[in-house]
């Protein structure tokens, strides 16, 4: 079973834009550094991946950042959509 789901889909202004994705982007750093702290000496192929994730999830940040402050010097606004696809699948054994 596959679902898809309207997440975001609106104009905001800088400021709302940088509210919203901004706090998304912290939130998942904020998971996959608990993940990665807890699975340091446990599971190093997880966590590699979870820090792996924290790299590019900083750097989308630098990106949200660098649009919402181009959008504000300019008097524009931020038109985003975005989508989650969620997929029910058999839990691996581990």
């Amino acid at each position: 079973m596959r679902e898809n789901i309207t997440f975001i889909k609106g104009r905001f202004s800088p400021a709302e834009a940088a509210d919203v994705l901004l706090s998304l982007i912290n939130d998942k750093i904020k998971f996959h550094t608990v993940k990665a702290l807890n699975l340091r000496e446990e599971e190093p192929d997880i966590n590699r991946a979870s820090e792996d994730r924290i790299v590019k999830l900083k750097e989308a940040k630098r990106c949200v950042e660098g649009l919402v402050l181009q959008a504000h010097r300019e008097g524009m606004e931020l038109a985003i959509e975005s989508a989650i696809e969620i997929e029910l699948v058999k839990r691996v054994n581990t």
